[in-house]
C-alpha cells in the first residue's frame, strides 16, 4: 500500500509557474490562458505548445517592425500581452487575395485593459511562404518588407525546424 502511495505522490509534480507577474519577462497567451511557454504537444504540463526559443524570437522580429512601434509607442512594455498561438490547416487563415495560410504562426498583440484586452496589431508568419504579414483592423494584411530574410530563416528554425530539438 505504501509503494502505491509513494507511486501516485511521484506523479503530482509542480506545474511551471506563469511568467505574466515578472515584467522583466514577456507576458504571453497560448491558447487564451497565461502559461510558462513549454514544449509541450502532449499537454503533459499544461496547455502551452509552442517553445520558448520560437516565441522569444517571434517577439524580438515583430518588436523591431515600424508598425510595433507605431501601434504600441505610448504602451508601456508591462502593458502589453501576446497570444501566441499554430496556424494549422484545420484553422486557416484567410488573407483575401493572397490565399490561406494553413502553415505558420498567429501573434496578437494586445493592451491590457481589465478583462477584455484591447488588441492593436496582429502578426502572421507564413511558413510555406517564409514571410510575415501584419494587421491593426484585422481585415487587410500587409506583407512586413521590413523583416530581414535572416530574421525569417531565424523563425523557421526556432519555430518548426529546431521545435523537437529545442531545450
Amino acid at each position: 500500500m505504501a509503494i502505491l502511495a509513494a507511486g501516485l505522490c511521484a506523479c503530482n509534480h509542480p506545474k511551471p509557474k506563469p511568467i505574466s507577474n515578472d515584467i522583466t519577462k514577456t507576458t504571453v497567451a497560448v491558447n487564451g490562458k497565461k502559461d510558462s511557454v513549454i514544449n509541450n504537444p502532449q499537454k503533459n504540463y499544461g496547455s502551452a505548445t509552442v517553445s520558448e526559443p520560437c516565441v522569444k524570437c517571434l517577439l524580438e522580429v515583430i518588436q523591431a517592425t515600424p508598425g510595433f512601434k507605431t501601434v504600441t509607442g505610448s504602451v508601456p512594455a508591462n502593458g502589453l500581452l501576446y497570444k501566441v498561438n499554430w496556424i494549422t490547416s484545420s484553422k486557416p487563415i484567410d488573407m483575401g487575395n493572397d490565399g490561406e495560410i494553413v502553415n505558420g504562426m498567429i501573434i496578437d498583440v494586445n493592451q491590457k485593459a481589465g478583462k477584455d484586452p484591447k488588441k492593436l496589431a496582429t502578426y502572421l508568419y507564413n511558413n510555406a511562404k517564409g514571410e510575415i504579414y501584419s494587421t491593426t483592423d484585422q481585415k487587410s494584411f500587409k506583407n512586413e518588407q521590413a523583416v530581414s530574410d535572416t530574421s525569417l530563416k531565424k523563425i523557421r528554425n526556432s519555430c518548426f525546424w529546431g521545435v523537437a530539438s529545442a531545450k
